[in-house]
């Protein structure tokens, strides 16, 4: 028999999903170039990396695009469109790593994982970083190297730069910026776990909408949320403002004791909800999309809200503000203090950036986002 070897659906595994002879067949789609995309390190920064898929489609329309990345970041890439191919790194793929050929290669991450793992995997052509044979972190190409020098010149990336970090991350592929979005799909069944939701939360509160608020972040930067005690002062503050506005809570796993205590606060108040924190990370997914806006500070929450394209209130104190695009949908919000951005893990100043983010400016920002959005 023939056989399209080239076929996008061709694996030699078992029929494709049209189970028929591959001679003459109608839904033959030949692979004109093979991508990789290597994005291992945080997850918002590897579902921001999502922005890539698009200028990649628009330049080489018939490529076949190989996703490569970690476990845990695996669920932000489920059900992509743009993604024909998704591998994680364990022991039992890297002989599969080590044996594809690809045209080119795009290392996200500046890491000498990533870059190591990059400058193994075989590609006619690389960009992004790389990892040499002294462990040093280098651009593979010059198109890599504005971004290069905003990771090493904190002068810099806080203060000169005004490229997101989309557009530097797409200059750095060499490849063409037209502010992109990020591409986050949930499946139909999960879409209509999120209507079921909706109508649940609605129907039970009296609500018309409502706010999704990104309590927590990473463990590695713990001054990205705000304190217990102006959480609570916040929620308060949008449910005198805004009456007719549910608060959902929204966090994982490290978040569960502090939401716990926000929810505490308005144990009464069944229009303030604490959503589970540990039901995996495609349900805090459907979660945020239940929201018709979300406040978050610079972390996976937010990620997944502007993937979500949901109107969002940011607010930065630790990272730049300048790097997240909010794509025309939402307010930035940068602590009232001399010192942001810092990006410093641990802070010895009297007066801490998360406590410079006043509710009345939250508020400001909720109804500035209420008119142009909700209303």
């Amino acid at each position: 028999m023939a056989y399209n070897f080239d076929c996008r659906q061709f694996t030699g595994y078992k029929p494709c999903k049209y189970k028929r002879a591959c001679e003459a067949c109608p839904h033959y789609d030949p692979v004109t170039q093979r991508i990789a995309i290597v994005s291992l390190e945080a997850m918002g920064a590897v579902l921001r990396s999502t922005c890539l898929l698009p200028p990649i489609r628009k330049k080489y329309p018939g490529a076949h695009i190989t996703w490569i990345t970690l476990k845990n970041a695996k669920p932000l890439l489920d059900n992509n469109p743009l993604i024909d191919r998704l591998i994680v790194v364990e022991p039992k793929t890297l002989p599969l790593l080590q044996t594809l050929e690809f045209d080119e290669l795009y290392a996200v991450d500046k890491s000498n994982e990533a870059g190591a793992l990059s400058s193994q995997i075989t590609a006619k052509k690389k960009y992004g970083f790389a990892c040499d044979g002294n462990g040093v972190i280098r651009p593979f190409t010059e198109h890599g190297n504005y971004q290069f020098d905003v990771g090493l010149n904190d002068d810099l990336k806080f203060f000169i730069n005004q490229k997101p970090e989309t557009q530097q991350i797409t200059e750095t592929m060499n490849l063409t910026w037209e502010r992109d979005p990020y591409i986050l799909e949930l499946s139909e069944d999960e879409k209509s776990t999120v209507k079921a939701r909706r109508t649940e939360i609605l129907g039970s509160t009296g609500a018309k909408k409502i706010i999704g608020y990104n309590t927590g972040c990473s463990v590695l930067f713990p001054y990205k949320k705000f304190t217990v005690s102006r959480a609570i002062e916040l929620v308060a503050g949008w449910r005198k403002e805004f009456p007719d506005y549910a608060v959902a809570l929204l966090g994982g796993p490290e978040d569960t004791e502090r939401q716990e205590s926000i929810k505490a606060a308005f144990a009464d108040d069944s229009a303030v909800i604490n959503t589970p924190t540990r039901e995996g990370l495609r349900s805090g997914m459907m979660w945020v999309d239940t929201a018709d806006m979300v406040f978050s500070g610079c972390s996976l929450g937010l990620h997944i809200a502007i993937g979500l394209g949901k109107p969002c209130i940011a607010w930065f104190g630790v990272s730049c503000s300048q790097e997240i695009d909010l794509y025309g949908k939402g307010v930035h919000l940068k602590a009232d203090v001399p010192c942001t951005p810092c990006w410093k893990k641990r802070c010895d100043r009297e007066i801490k950036c998360y406590d410079q983010v006043s509710v009345e400016r939250v508020i400001r920002a909720t109804s500035e986002i209420k008119s142009q959005f909700l209303d």
